[in-house]
């Protein structure tokens, strides 16, 4: 199966299909049928290419070209992630970088408090604010908060958000993570600019690991880390951690293989050319992205 989605520029429009095609069976007996029906959806909705991004090896036969595909763009979800094996506390705390470890414990003796909440508005308000002063701190684009309002509304139950609070109630830092089968996602993140100490964003994951076990989960993706290892995680002047800010992902790398686990990285993006040549000339021209 494939969920794609459509971009549209005018009278034309690009196909993406996120973390997939997912198959369950012969591979090279099942893709033809899907490409049939992706074809039939791309004419449906004037796709002049439809992109692949899939989260595992294709396992097709023969050649690209034999399937029916080219090499595709540079990846739009992040090509490398950091996924922890769900454990017990005991273990989960021992597959920790020393410094993670520290600051995790740093936050219990500090009384840091999580809360775990749903989709109430009052909540989701919170959550918002500290997302907004997270962006303009670290230099990143958010969503609208009905985007995040609407992601809790449709996972319900297979969602969570989750709130830690330092300094006398004070908010430290937000996460929003869900599940999926026996694997579960952090999706969303915030830590305050003014009470962000104590190792509250540390325990708030710690807390997420914890939430994905109660509910069967296998596995914990932390979503996302640059696509080289960085030659130092140190601030260019000073010692410290360098922070994360656009496009320098050093502190988040550092924060999410802190950790443990093991770095996956993704295949590259293929393509489906609906009409030849025009998708490669859309995307040298600006004309439509991705």
């Amino acid at each position: 199966m494939a969920q794609v989605l459509y971009r549209f520029q005018g009278p034309v429009s690009i196909g993406y299909v996120p973390r997939g095609p997912a198959f369950a069976g012969d591979i090279p007996v099942l893709w033809p049928l899907l490409l049939k029906e992706i074809d039939a959806s791309a004419r449906r909705n004037r796709a002049i290419a439809t992109i692949l991004e899939l989260d595992r090896a294709t396992g097709f036969a023969g050649s690209l070209r034999d399937a029916g595909l080219v090499p595709g763009p540079e990846h739009l979800q992040p090509g490398r992630t950091v996924k922890i094996p769900i454990a017990d506390d005991d273990v989960m705390l021992r597959q920790m970088h020393q410094k993670t470890r520290y600051n995790v414990r740093l936050a219990q003796r500090r009384g840091v408090v999580i809360e775990r909440h749903h989709s109430d508005e009052p909540v989701i308000d919170a959550f918002y604010d500290l997302m907004q002063d997270t962006a303009v701190r670290n230099e990143f684009g958010i969503h609208s908060r009905e985007y995040y309002a609407d992601f809790l509304r449709l996972f319900a139950e297979d969602a969570i958000m989750l709130f830690a609070r330092v300094d006398e109630g004070a908010l430290g830092a937000v996460l929003i993570a869900a599940r999926f089968g026996k694997e579960a996602i952090y999706m969303y993140g915030a830590s305050s600019t003014k009470h962000r100490a104590h190792g509250a964003a540390f325990l708030l994951q710690f807390e997420a690991m914890r939430w994905a076990r109660e509910h069967g989960c296998e596995n914990y993706d932390l979503w996302g880390i640059s696509d080289k290892d960085p030659e130092t995680v140190k601030s260019d002047t000073t010692s410290a951690i360098a922070g994360t800010k656009g496009d320098d992902w050093r502190g988040l790398y550092r924060f999410k293989t802190g950790f443990g686990g093991q770095i996956v990285t993704y295949p590259a993006l293929l393509e489906r050319r609906h009409v030849p040549v025009l998708p490669w000339l859309a995307r040298k021209l600006n004309v439509i992205k991705g």
